[in-house]
């Protein structure tokens, strides 16, 4: 990686850095945005223009000369031999963000070999990533340089070491979490979870705010975060840092129902029985029994959470992304607040191990704040991919060992 880049300590940084202080995605994001702001009013007047403010994007996958700016959130594409980055470019490292291809080499599961693939130059401000198989739907609250728009969500066509762009289409406000289940793709915006189909054609935009109306206490929508579909019910359960836990029904566009808790809801998965929900104050993932759910469309309905409750685990500091893996009974949780991936095993309900990712830990490349992670399959061994939003880098667990064989780039 360019020195320049990986040495670089923002302002924006010690932000993320702050523990427990109000600061979250969308804050930061705020924060961001007005120092950028401020950076290009800055240059505008005393060099008369802002090009060349942020330095544009390298698309090179020479790994010497690789650029992951701010990876927010990965998925695993086994069945072509890959993974896929989501770069959010949140520092303003460049002048756009990036997805990025990268082939795993599983032959020695003990020391896999990743190399890039493809890059494909992105709005900054990605979020989450879905991906079908064939195609990738990621939601930016920014678009293309030199495009006035904002808050999009975009197509990608993937195939075995290429990437590309095919549709792009308008979001609500401060798109982040993405699902995909059949042929429906729900983005979680502020106050609201847009609906399409997976050409992107809109169908509905389903308002989060009627719990308000329902009188509901707590519930405000305009913090959601991340969204997973429950295929044998077409249910949507959306997370919400600023509220309760929100049951959508995509089809019907209807609000259903209000979990009361956890109240800061961040990352979120199902492994087909139970929703794992991360919770970030106290640090944990709350498991849950969404069949306990009686039907109800409009109004709302408020559910309380011991109704639904399975087990609380306890996990490591500023929690986000997890990711599930249901063959081997496991989750997989990124601690973004002490850099480590906390191991839950899903039969016990309890976590069974805390992976550190630091360098002095591992021997590796240093790996600091984790945010999203993903599990796949390569070559017969099962790994976890963690997108480690401070270093700009990618670090690689094995999941049989539990041991860090790969930092990348």
């Amino acid at each position: 990686m360019n020195s320049a880049t990986k040495d670089t300590v923002s302002l924006s940084n010690r932000i993320t850095e702050i523990p427990n202080h109000g600061f979250d995605r969308l804050t930061m994001s705020a924060c961001r945005l007005t120092m950028s702001a401020c950076f290009i009013l800055f240059f505008s007047f005393s060099c008369g223009s802002t090009e060349d403010i942020f330095p544009p994007l390298p698309t090179s996958t020479d790994t010497a000369t690789l650029e992951l700016p701010n990876p927010v959130s990965v998925a695993a594409d086994p069945a072509n031999g890959q993974i896929l980055v989501v770069n959010s470019n949140v520092d303003f490292f460049f002048d756009q963000g990036s997805i990025a291809v990268i082939a795993v080499d599983a032959s020695d599961p003990g020391a896999p070999v990743l190399t890039a693939q493809a890059i494909a130059t992105a709005p900054n401000f990605g979020g989450a990533i879905a991906f079908d198989g064939n195609s990738a739907y990621v939601p930016f609250r920014e678009a293309m340089e030199g495009d006035d728009s904002s808050d999009q969500v975009l197509r990608y066509a993937v195939s075995a070491g290429a990437i590309a762009n095919d549709i792009t289409v308008a979001s609500g406000k401060n798109p982040f979490g993405v699902a995909v289940n059949a042929s429906v793709v729900v983005v979680a915006s502020d106050k609201e979870l847009n609906v399409y189909d997976d050409a992107l054609t809109p169908l509905r935009d389903v308002d989060l705010t009627t719990a308000n109306a329902a009188a509901i206490e707590d519930s405000k929508s305009n913090r959601v975060e991340n969204v997973a579909f429950d295929a044998a019910t077409g249910r949507a359960y959306v997370t919400n840092r600023g509220g309760k836990i929100l049951v959508v029904n995509p089809g019907s566009g209807t609000l259903t129902h209000v979990i009361s808790a956890p109240a800061n809801s961040r990352g979120i998965a199902t492994d087909g029985t139970f929703l794992y929900v991360v919770d970030g104050n106290p640090p944990s993932v709350w498991i849950l029994d969404p069949s306990r759910l009686a039907e109800a469309e409009s109004p709302p309905q408020e559910v309380d959470d011991s109704e639904l409750l399975v087990a609380v685990v306890s996990i490591g500091a500023d929690p986000n992304g997890i990711a599930v893996d249901p063959a081997a009974n496991r989750a997989y949780v990124a601690s973004t607040g002490d850099h480590s991936i906390s191991v839950i095993d899903l039969n016990l309900f309890a976590e069974i191990a805390r992976v550190p990712l630091r360098d002095d830990d591992t021997g590796l490349e240093d790996a600091k704040s984790p945010f999203g992670v993903s599990v796949g399959t390569f070559g017969g061994t099962t790994f976890v991919f963690t997108a480690n939003f401070d270093t700009n880098n990618i670090s690689v667990i094995r999941a049989d060992t539990l041991d860090v064989v790969a930092v990348f780039p």
